[in-house]
């Protein structure tokens, strides 16, 4: 069993860990065990999540958190990270979706709900190369599937935890002070 602090290559602080224990209910949690075929540990790692950025996407270290309770096959939020070029990045003017939820942080941040989950999106600005290319920037996604989260959580939660787990990402990736990820999520700008 791990705590919020333990999870995520402890990445989350104060703010982020209060958020997870709002979006699950509960204070315990797992992450999976062992590793995957290719020999890396299915633990999430920031470092190995940086050095997998330009892999394929089961390739990827991904933070994947599981309620302790045992009683869900499925994670309560799974972060994944991946390069992105600006062409792909939508505008800081962008018209949210009725859904969608805009936050003034990074090139382009939201969360939208949709029946069954809950998906962030936070995009930073981060050069990377990799043997696909170069990306100048870095979507990290949240999903969280909403039959295990608390029905008050709210979408700046799930905000709050991608944004910590972002942050760490940045400063691995050396793009902190480009980023602009905040120490702390600002209120939506839009919702």
């Amino acid at each position: 069993m791990r705590s919020p602090s333990q999870v995520c290559d402890a990445t989350l602080k104060a703010s982020a860990r209060k958020a997870l224990e709002s979006i699950g209910g509960t204070d315990r949690y797992t992450e999976l065990p062992g590793n995957q075929e290719y020999g890396d540990p299915h633990r999430f790692s920031v470092s190995l999540a940086a050095k997998r950025l330009h892999s394929e996407l089961p390739r990827r270290n991904k933070c994947a958190v599981y309620k302790a309770d045992g009683k869900n096959d499925f994670p309560l939020l799974d972060i994944t990270f991946e390069p992105q070029v600006a062409s792909s990045v939508p505008g800081k003017e962008a018209e949210a979706e009725r859904s969608e939820v805009l936050y003034p942080i990074g090139a382009f941040a939201a969360v939208n709900s949709k029946p069954g989950s809950d998906y962030a999106t936070l995009i930073f600005t981060c050069a990377t190369k990799g043997p696909d290319g170069s990306a100048s920037h870095v979507k990290a996604s949240l999903y969280v599937p909403t039959n295990q989260t608390r029905p008050d959580s709210t979408t700046t939660d799930r905000m709050t935890v991608l944004n910590d787990v972002s942050r760490a990402m940045a400063e691995q990736l050396g793009c902190a002070d480009e980023a602009a990820l905040p120490t702390r999520v600002p209120e939506p700008a839009k919702g």
